[in-house]
């Protein structure tokens, strides 16, 4: 392998994309839908008064299109999404898996909530029906590592693999934490990304109790930057990259979507707090990621940004920026692209990183949603209603995404991508 610096010089490439999100199933349908700010949110079909009454609802998914019966009913819906995303990323990087030394392939697929849904309906089972009834499969369906397991199993993945649980940025960790496994050495190919499904009354009226979230019954309640910001819609879904050290990528003519450079993670150590009104160590995450892939602040054409769409981290997310990019602020289209489809906690940070590289790939910048009536403390750059097409200067260069995300309890990352040559 060579010295320590012949694998600090190994370059990570994403390679294929899979997703499973509230408005589209699969990359074309989801492209198309994001790109033309067509929303996936929708009212919850639940039973009694559960607060939350809107989200980002995977709907119309056959899941038999991708797994067969008998694993489907040993398996949770957030298992179901995954397996379906890595299926189109691995489809759409044209990897043989089957054809790659099994000790040099990874997954790193995080997840927060679990297989709610699973083991809900077992526990149903237990005092409805008896312990008989209860599925032997519980042991294992609904941990946060099923899925990574399963799709070891499925896949014969014999390397490096994780499941990374953090709140709303684990998707985003997920990413980072892959990207240095093949920068140094650990892999040479990872799938990589995020997983989620648990929109259960359950789970949604613990959740309510938090004040974070929409409560109501308006689709277009999610307003990130926005005057009358009451917090986020929450969703399900899966977002999955194939990530790729470059000359193996090169070696058997993959077409790259995009080049991780670099990642950053700070931490705001303020308790079970939403994300902090101070954008101080926010903004450090965001430098750890440029510095980390030598990127002069110029070259960033694009800010995804965590929108959550309450006042006061609205207001530390907007502090960061300015922090970072001062003057060049204004100049830098940003946007919060899940204000069309809803947060999913751990698939958001991979969905949000799918989209920015298919922004860069096609220039063009997809909207945030329902921001009528921008707080003017907000100085940058927000695309609202409709997609910005990038000019054709920003074309030419070397597009650089920054991707970001925070999490209640403080967790504040950041992920530098740039466009694919």
């Amino acid at each position: 392998m060579g010295g320590m610096n012949n694998r600090q010089q190994r370059r990570v490439v994403i390679s294929g994309l899979g997703v499973v999100a509230p408005n589209g199933i699969g990359q074309q349908a989801f492209w198309h839908a994001t790109s033309n700010g067509i929303s996936g949110i929708s009212a919850l079909r639940h039973e009694g008064e559960i607060p939350i009454r809107v989200a980002g609802v995977v709907r119309n998914f056959l899941v038999e299109d991708y797994i067969e019966r008998k694993l489907v009913h040993r398996t949770d819906r957030m298992t179901h999404f995954a397996l379906a995303a890595i299926q189109e990323a691995l489809q759409d990087a044209h990897l043989h898996l089957d054809q790659e030394d099994a000790e040099r392939v990874g997954a790193v697929i995080a997840n927060t909530m679990g297989g709610v849904e699973f083991v809900l309906q077992q526990i149903e089972a237990l005092y409805t029906r008896g312990p008989r009834f209860v599925s032997a499969y519980t042991a294992i369906a609904w941990l946060h590592v099923a899925t990574i397991g399963q799709t070891a199993i499925r896949h014969h993945i014999q390397g490096y693999c994780k499941t990374p649980v953090n709140d709303t940025v684990g998707g985003l960790d997920a990413l980072g934490m892959a990207y240095r496994a093949i920068q140094r050495g650990a892999a040479d190919i990872i799938i990589a990304g995020g997983n989620e499904a648990f929109l259960n009354p359950f789970i949604l009226l613990i959740l309510a109790q938090q004040g974070q979230y929409v409560t109501g019954d308006d689709p277009t309640a999610y307003r990130p930057f926005d005057r009358r910001a009451s917090g986020l819609i929450l969703a399900e879904g899966a977002g999955i990259c194939i990530l790729e050290e470059y000359e193996h990528a090169r070696a058997r003519g993959a077409t790259i979507y995009g080049e991780i450079l670099g990642y950053g993670q700070t931490n705001d150590a303020c308790g079970l707090q939403p994300p902090s009104e101070d954008g101080t160590r926010y903004a450090r995450a965001i430098c750890q990621a440029l510095q980390a892939g030598n990127i002069p602040t110029e070259d960033v054409t694009y800010l995804s940004l965590d929108g959550r769409a309450l006042p006061a981290s609205d207001q530390g997310e907007s502090e960061a920026l300015r922090q970072v990019f001062g003057a060049l602020l204004p100049h830098i289209p940003a946007s919060v692209p899940r204000s069309m489809f809803g947060h999913s906690y751990a698939a958001a940070g991979a969905i949000d990183a799918i989209t920015a590289l298919l922004a860069l790939k096609h220039g063009c910048i997809p909207p945030t949603l329902n921001c009528e009536e921008l707080d003017p403390q907000h100085t940058f750059q927000l695309i609202r209603d409709q997609a910005y097409l990038l000019p054709e200067e920003s074309r030419q260069r070397p597009g650089v995404a920054i991707v970001g995300g925070r999490g209640t309890g403080g967790a504040n990352v950041a992920l530098a991508l740039r466009k694919g040559s």
